[in-house]
């Protein structure tokens, strides 16, 4: 399975990101894993992802879909917003513990507003039609989620 962070406007120059493991990722200005370059307003380190397990979007019996549990966290000035133009809009910087669980299409806003992307859920598909080592190939599949 694979999260992605796409920029709302496609046209405005933004990075596509994409997250194949669990682990900690800082969203920032400068030398973060994910950079947000186009608002003003993202501090240097403005946020963090937290990926605490990768699990399939698979249905389960009884119809409830397994998710992976992904948070973020703000750590910065002007703040980050989760759906910041619908009824169920979250300023995560005013929530305890700075902090809240993110969901398969959440818009998340750093900044001012600017910075807008879309937290979405992206199938991984791997072909396998000729190779000899399929027991090799399949390892390497799942050492990244």
């Amino acid at each position: 399975m694979v999260w992605s962070l796409l920029p709302v406007d496609p046209h405005s120059g933004e990075e596509k990101y994409y997250i194949y493991r669990k682990g900690t990722y800082k969203v920032g200005r400068k030398g973060c894993d994910i950079v947000i370059s186009k608002d003003k307003g993202v501090s240097r380190v403005h946020a963090e992802i937290i990926v605490d397990e990768m699990i399939s979007m698979s249905r389960l019996p009884g119809g409830s879909n397994i998710l992976s549990r992904v948070r973020i966290k703000d750590s910065s000035k002007y703040g980050t917003f989760i759906n910041k133009n619908h009824a169920s809009n979250e300023k995560v910087h005013e929530l305890p513990s700075k902090e809240t669980t993110l969901k398969d299409g959440d818009v998340v806003c750093f900044g001012t507003g600017n910075a807008a992307y879309r937290f979405s859920f992206v199938p991984f598909v791997v072909y396998n039609m000729f190779c000899s080592e399929p027991l090799a190939v399949r390892g390497k599949v799942s050492s990244i989620g």
